[in-house]
């Protein structure tokens, strides 16, 4: 994993750079904002950059938002301090994928990095192998185009399992599921990770990409905020709620033709968000 350090403060930068490098995580380090954009483009590609936010000359702010515009698939992660609330919240409408407080623990901020690489790269897990009398139990379900029993003809298994290969294709359907996501003009593929309206592509963060997806594959049911953050952010994330707010801000900006009136996104007052099933259809 190649990471980009924006710290001007030398103390921090090394002790940032240390701990990385022990988890096994190439560092190229950056002293202000323009050397970090210089290595962006002659040193890259970084698989996530990590950014100060208080700098000599342009900010991490200006940075952020350039590296974004840029290189729109690159994990984002801004170091702000503690007491600057607006500080998180800037970041964010400006790209960010997350922020970590000053001052913080190397496992925090490993952690944090981790979490973000994984939700950057995350594959589907296809079914390889399945019971024999779960094949021929989801058959008669299929006949019947009973959902109920096809699901619980999957969940009976013993050891006996075959190749998913070798199966008809309808099972193989419904047994490893379908690579697209589609609900009305948006058309979101799980492999490429990518997203499309109209048959024109919408480019997304890491994150917005991991959260259209969740809300995509829940068309219809409304997910909360903390839900939201445990499937993006990660079971163990220690920020704020305000994260999943600002970022479907973010995606409104790019998805809906009036943010302001979303027709896609539907808040969900005092629990979260509901992507709204066959909206514009």
């Amino acid at each position: 994993m190649r990471i980009l350090l924006l710290e001007d403060e030398e103390s921090i930068r090394g002790f940032v750079r240390i701990n990385l490098r022990r988890n096994d995580m190439i560092v190229t380090e950056a002293e202000n904002g323009e050397q970090a954009l210089a290595c962006a483009e002659n040193d890259g590609p970084f698989d996530i950059a990590l950014l100060d936010v208080m700098l000599p000359t342009i900010s991490g702010f200006e940075v952020c938002e350039q590296l974004r515009a840029r290189y729109p698939r690159m994990g984002i992660i801004m170091l702000t301090a503690k007491s600057q609330e607006e500080d998180k919240i800037k970041g964010l409408e400006l790209g960010a994928d997350d922020y970590v407080q000053k001052p913080f623990s190397p496992g925090e901020l490993v952690a944090r990095i981790k979490s973000l690489y994984r939700r950057m790269h995350a594959e589907p897990q296809p079914v390889t192998a399945v019971d024999r009398e779960a094949v021929s139990q989801a058959e008669s379900a299929v006949a019947s185009e009973s959902a109920s029993a096809i699901d619980g003809a999957l969940t009976q298994s013993d050891s006996k399992t075959i190749p998913e290969e070798s199966l008809p294709v309808r099972i193989q359907n419904i047994l490893s599921p379908s690579d697209e996501v589609v609900s009305g003009p948006f058309r979101l593929s799980v492999s490429q990770r990518r997203l499309w309206k109209n048959g024109q592509e919408i480019v997304l963060t890491p994150t917005e990409w991991a959260l259209v997806r969740l809300l995509m594959e829940s068309a219809g049911k409304s997910v909360s905020r903390d839900h939201i953050l445990t499937e993006v952010w990660g079971r163990y994330y220690v920020g704020d709620l305000k994260v999943v707010d600002v970022n479907i801000r973010r995606i409104r900006q790019k998805l809906e033709e009036s943010p302001s009136e979303p027709a896609f996104i539907e808040t969900v007052w005092g629990f979260g968000y509901r992507w709204r099933r066959g909206a514009a259809e």
